[in-house]
C-alpha cells in the first residue's frame, strides 16, 4: 500500500509540472523577460562615426545583428564626405575583441549595409566601465578603419562609443 501511495504522489507531481509548463507557454499575458531585465541598450557614437539609438539584444557573436543608423564623415575610399556626414541604415556589431596585456581587451566595431560597399571594421580603443551606472565608454584615437570585405585600410578614425542601459 505504501509503494502505491508513493507512486501516486510521484505521478501526480510530474503531471502538475507538465501542466504548469504547458500553461506557461500558452499564456501570452506572461512576460518573456522578468521586469527590469531588459536587454535594450542605448548605443551612441560621436566623432568620425555618429549615431545614437536604443538597440535591443546587442551584440552576440553569432548574431542577430541589430539594425542601426550610422553616419560617417568619410567614404569607402577614405575621402571626406562633402557637407559633413553620409548616413546609412545597416547592421551593427560591437563587442570585446582580444586580450592585451594586464587583462585589458581591445574592442571591435563593425558596421555594414547590405547591397552597398559600406562595410567598416575598427579594432582598438581604450575602455572605461562605470560599474555603478553600468556605462561603458570606449575612446578610439587614430585607429585604423578597414573594409570588412577586403581588409583594405580606408582611413584612421577618432570617435567615442557609449553603451548604457536604456
Amino acid at each position: 500500500m505504501k509503494k502505491r501511495l508513493i507512486a501516486f504522489v510521484g505521478i501526480f507531481c510530474i503531471a502538475i509540472l507538465i501542466i504548469s509548463g504547458v500553461d506557461a507557454r500558452m499564456n501570452p499575458d506572461k512576460p518573456d523577460k522578468p521586469p527590469g531585465k531588459s536587454k535594450t541598450e542605448w548605443i551612441e557614437f560621436s566623432g568620425d562615426l555618429v549615431g545614437g539609438q536604443p538597440v535591443d539584444g546587442c551584440c552576440p557573436n553569432a548574431g542577430p545583428f541589430p539594425e542601426y543608423r550610422m553616419c560617417l564623415n568619410f567614404d569607402m575610399h577614405g575621402n571626406p564626405v562633402p557637407g559633413g556626414y553620409e548616413c546609412y541604415d545597416g547592421q551593427l556589431f560591437i563587442n570585446n575583441y582580444r586580450y592585451l596585456a594586464k587583462g585589458e581587451r581591445e574592442y571591435k566595431v563593425q558596421f555594414w549595409k547590405e547591397g552597398t560597399d559600406v562595410a567598416i571594421e575598427i579594432i582598438g580603443g581604450v575602455k572605461d566601465f562605470d560599474k555603478r551606472n553600468k556605462i561603458l565608454t570606449v575612446t578610439f584615437t587614430e585607429e585604423l578603419c578597414v573594409d570588412m570585405r577586403t581588409g583594405r585600410p580606408i582611413t584612421t578614425v577618432n570617435f567615442i562609443l557609449i553603451r548604457r542601459p536604456y
